[in-house]
């Protein structure tokens, strides 16, 4: 089994670029047999979507998939019980169950060193998530076509792959914390921008198919996500 690491990524000079140099660095001492894969983001607003699609078609033929995000990290025996899973099921399978963001002490603090209890340092966290670190096998993501590029700027699209993969293979959860770092929030990330109002409506296009794949199915090949089957020829008739 193939498995790689896909991160969406656009340098900012400066805190984002200190986050990912530890996360990789973590990430390649503890799995050195799973290869990053970095997908970049084109100009203009950040689209997450294609750079992960980038970088899936960077790292060539795989099986599993691990969807990393450059600022957060899991813990490594939860991670591995994802990939299985997401081996055996077939489906999307989000590898945490409670999603942790660290304050700017105690982010400083893990990455100057500090490796005992961080939930002091937790500003907020949550359950019921979807993104940051997920795992999902090949015929998956072929089958929901990668990631909807129709998202552009801060968010949406990875609840639409959830969803998407959901009526297509099943969504499963890992227990477990993951640790999101700090860094300064996306200044893309405001209700008023335009880009924002279209991407939530785009996903309620999605969400209005409640997971159903015979809804899925149609509204992918509608928004270009992935294309239509073409019907098998038919026979010519013997003379």
């Amino acid at each position: 089994m193939r498995v790689v690491a896909l991160v969406p990524w656009r340098s900012d000079g400066g805190r984002r670029d200190v986050l990912w140099a530890w996360v990789r660095e973590r990430w390649e001492r503890l799995h050195p047999e799973w290869p990053v894969y970095v997908g970049e983001s084109p100009d203009g607003p950040f689209c997450r979507s294609h750079a992960l699609n980038r970088a899936s078609k960077a790292a060539g033929a795989w099986d599993v998939a691990v969807l990393l995000d450059a600022d957060a990290i899991v813990d490594p025996d939860r991670l591995r019980e994802a990939v299985l899973k997401a081996d055996t099921s077939g489906g999307f399978v989000i590898a945490y169950d409670r999603y942790c963001y660290l304050d700017k002490p105690m982010t400083d603090r893990i990455l100057d060193g500090f490796t005992n209890n961080w939930w002091p340092g937790v500003e907020w966290s949550m359950t019921n998530t979807c993104s940051t670190v997920v795992t999902v096998p090949r015929r998956l993501w072929d089958q929901v076509g990668g990631f909807d590029e129709g998202f552009i700027g801060w968010g949406f699209e990875d609840c639409a792959f959830s969803v998407a993969c959901a009526a297509f293979g099943g969504r499963y959860r890992v227990p477990g914390e993951l640790w999101h770092l700090w860094h300064p929030p996306s200044t893309e990330n405001r209700h008023e921008s335009l880009n924002w109002q279209a991407g939530l409506a785009r996903l309620n296009l999605y969400a209005e198919c409640q997971e159903d794949p015979a809804k899925v199915g149609p509204l992918l090949v509608e928004l270009g996500v992935k294309k239509a089957r073409r019907a098998a020829p038919r026979a010519k008739t013997p003379a």
